[in-house]
């Protein structure tokens, strides 16, 4: 049951983060992305099936990383990881970006924060969908939040 749980999560999440990333990139940041679309690569519907395995494999780890270390399975908890993965990516992609192309500031931070917003939606959705396992007396006691 749990599997199946865990799989039915990582699916929705995956079918919202390519509604999600539609919506933000195609629509809201438009302008923004045709800035800096000439450096895109050339060959760039080719690679279409390996974002799709790069969005399936962060869905995945996002919700792989919620049940490993949620406690108490609460809303706060969920926008607490949402945020804290959207800080990590964000600066592994957004900020990373920046450094490497000469990409607007302004871009970046928009970037960012459409992650921001993405990963903090999916905590809520993780935290409804996948509650903690309880913990047995015989594991001993949970580390302090």
């Amino acid at each position: 049951m749990r599997t199946r749980r865990f799989l039915l999560t990582s699916a929705l999440l995956f079918v919202l983060a390519l509604a999600w990333n539609g919506f933000v990139h195609l629509v809201v940041l438009r302008a923004a992305n045709v800035s800096v679309q000439h450096l895109r690569r050339p060959d760039l519907s080719d690679k279409l099936w390996l974002s799709l395995v790069v969005t399936a494999c962060i869905v995945i780890l996002f919700a792989w990383g919620y049940t490993r270390f949620a406690r108490d399975g609460s809303v706060k908890e969920g926008v607490r990881y949402g945020l804290y993965f959207a800080l990590v990516a964000g600066v592994l992609v957004d900020l990373n970006q920046y450094v490497l192309f000469p990409i607007p500031a302004s871009v970046a931070l928009q970037w960012f924060l459409g992650g921001l917003a993405e990963f903090t939606c999916y905590g809520v959705i993780v935290a409804k969908l996948l509650p903690p396992r309880p913990r047995d007396a015989a594991s001993g006691p949970r580390p302090p939040a």
